[in-house]
């Protein structure tokens, strides 16, 4: 009887979770690509569009810092803190509402593959 590796950390399934928590440090709407488990996918247009209206959403959110930092400065007060907590929750709930239920239906598979 052979001896099988068992893999550490098995792929979980491509969903709309996962894209969504892969692409919130940086700005996908920068690529045409996407890569999850060593898979290099294709983005389509629609998905495209979605995640260059979500570019506005992170925009809006960017600018609401800076001017919760400025009015946090001058009130001090912690309300103005939690009220921006509360902004960036929602802002980011909208951004993942606008991706499509199916995200895998909007990736096509290139057939490379990273090392």
């Amino acid at each position: 009887m052979s001896k099988t590796k068992k893999k550490k950390n098995p792929e979980r399934p491509l969903t709309r979770w996962v894209y969504f928590t892969k692409t919130l440090y940086h700005d996908p709407a920068s690529t045409m690509e996407f890569t999850y488990g060593k898979t290099i996918y294709v983005k389509s247009e629609e998905l495209q569009q979605i995640e260059s209206d979500n570019k506005r959403i992170n925009t809006l959110l960017l600018l609401a810092l800076f001017v919760m930092f400025y009015i946090g400065a001058q009130f001090q007060n912690i309300w103005v803190f939690l009220l921006y907590i509360v902004l960036v929750v929602a802002g980011q709930g909208l951004r993942l509402m606008h991706l499509p239920k199916d995200i895998k239906a909007h990736l096509t598979d290139t057939g490379r593959r990273k090392r």
